[in-house]
């Protein structure tokens, strides 16, 4: 994305996802969503492959929110 002078806002705005999710999925927090898949690697010009590798590919996006802080009991 730097090479093509892509920020992620801007990259976030123009794919219509939520910035938070695009940069915790550039970090590798979060693995992405349907939307990100499909339209992140049109508007950079590359294949998905070469955007995300096997590991972050192979199991899909769980929209399930974590909370790190709350105790396994809750």
């Amino acid at each position: 994305m730097e090479r093509e002078r892509w920020s992620i806002a801007l990259a976030a705005r123009t794919i219509d996802v939520v910035e938070e999710h695009l940069r915790n999925v550039l970090r590798g927090i979060t693995r992405p969503m349907p939307e990100v898949r499909d339209r992140l690697p049109k508007l950079l010009g590359l294949p998905l492959d070469e955007l995300f590798t096997a590991d972050v590919l192979a199991k899909p996006y769980d929209p399930t929110p974590r909370c790190a802080w709350k105790s396994a009991r809750s």
